[in-house]
């Protein structure tokens, strides 16, 4: 189960992403309850996932670009670093009472700008040190650092939270100071080296990692299936703490017990992933996967209150961590190392679209209501299954097509 650990440099970028990621989930329930606490409605924290979206969605192809021309170990430190000082930032002024809506919306524009280097980089920096038949192994521990602290983090927050004499203040202020503690293990790394080719325009570079891709018939799909799944079904996490407080009718606490579910059912799951050795069938396990996330997005649409909405979450959070997992490992393995890092930057773009189109999202459940929103989200990711499968079928055609073509060439 974590036999990638053995690695040394592995090891050191694990345990910095645990401590990092724990400090990220802390900030996902701070980000969500003290926009509601400043506008008290669904599209103000989805205005807010918006300008975390817009970072990534602007800065993440130029992180692909860096992931693949410059050192790697550089560009997480310089994302730690950003990260660390964005948060503290904030926080003083929640200390000092001066917080206000706009510093919600630049801190999240900084936070996505940051994660659009350091994501591609992390990723593809597994991808150089660890060895192919365990790499499907290294990216199931890498979703366990991120589900499982975002299992602790979530609920630390929400108890920090309604702690007197701490509070949301001291949220941000410990999330930076995690943050800066996580980047000690990448300073231990080796200095890695800059990959050394032919400068050009990064916009160049970009077309040619969107062209690799539209050239593969599985990572096409996958890249596609992935931009999907995140637009129509994930949003459901950035409708969670209006669901909580209007739809449940309680406080931080339980927002925080609720995130927690979802990241622990993750957190179970990217164990049993861990596990498995055959990678032929990374491709059933995401369908299946996929299609438990557009069960239980439709389940929560109709759950009764937030005792029964655990179960929901932790269900959810194990199969959306299933569907990711699959996806980062089969993107590593489909593609050839000198485009990791762009073709990361792809599935990192569609995780920000997710942030884009909760903003609209998040105005429609306002005039619709939560309930029905989950309902349509539903019905939208069915969709996705069903295209994911036939599409799935076309590439294995093609794919058969090109290897007959190529042996009879050769013949």
């Amino acid at each position: 189960m974590f036999a990638s650990l053995s690695n040394r440099e592995y090891a050191l970028l694990w345990w910095s992403g645990l401590v990092a990621f724990l400090a990220v989930g802390m900030q996902i329930l701070a980000r969500g309850w003290l926009a509601i606490q400043l506008t008290d409605s669904n599209s103000s924290f989805a205005l807010v996932l918006l300008a975390f979206g817009i970072g990534m969605v602007t800065v993440t192809p130029f992180g692909g670009v860096a992931a693949d021309r410059f050192s790697r170990r550089a560009l997480i430190v310089g994302s730690h670093v950003s990260l660390s000082l964005s948060a503290a930032w904030l926080g003083i002024m929640v200390v000092l009472g001066l917080e206000q809506f706009w510093m919600l919306l630049l801190t999240a524009l900084i936070q996505g700008s940051s994660f659009a280097f350091m994501g591609p980089a992390r990723i593809a920096m597994t991808g150089e040190v660890v060895e192919r038949e365990l790499l499907s192994n290294a990216i199931s521990l890498t979703q366990l650092t991120v589900a499982s602290s975002q299992t602790v983090g979530p609920a630390l927050a929400g108890v920090l939270a309604d702690t007197p004499g701490f509070g949301l203040a001291g949220v941000y202020l410990l999330s930076a100071g995690l943050t800066a503690v996580g980047t000690i293990p990448v300073l231990m790394l080796p200095k890695s080296q800059p990959q050394q080719r032919e400068a050009r325009s990064p916009f160049e570079e970009i077309a040619e990692g969107v062209a690799y891709v539209a050239r593969q018939p599985y990572l096409r799909v996958v890249v596609i299936s992935t931009a999907l799944m995140l637009l129509v079904a994930m949003p459901y996490m950035a409708f969670l703490p209006k669901f909580t407080e209007s739809v449940f009718g309680v406080g931080a606490l339980w927002l925080g017990i609720l995130q927690g579910a979802n990241a622990l059912g993750g957190t179970v799951t990217a164990l049993q992933v861990a596990r498995m050795r055959d990678n032929t069938l990374l491709w059933r396990l995401r369908v299946f996967s996929l299609a438990t996330v557009a069960v239980g997005v439709g389940v929560l649409a109709v759950t009764p209150n937030q005792l029964v909405a655990l179960p929901v979450l932790f269900f959810l959070g194990g199969a959306a961590t299933t569907f990711q997992t699959a996806n980062m490992s089969m993107s590593l393995l489909l593609a050839e190392p000198v485009y990791h890092g762009r073709v990361q930057s792809l599935v990192m773009i569609a995780f920000s679209a997710q942030s884009l189109v909760a903003f609209p999202l998040g105005a429609l459940a306002d005039q619709i209501g939560l309930r029905e929103m989950h309902g349509y989200m539903a019905a939208a990711t069915v969709l996705v299954v069903v295209w994911s499968v036939i599409a799935g079928r076309s590439a294995r055609r093609q794919t058969e097509a090109s290897r007959v073509q190529t042996q009879t060439a050769r013949s």
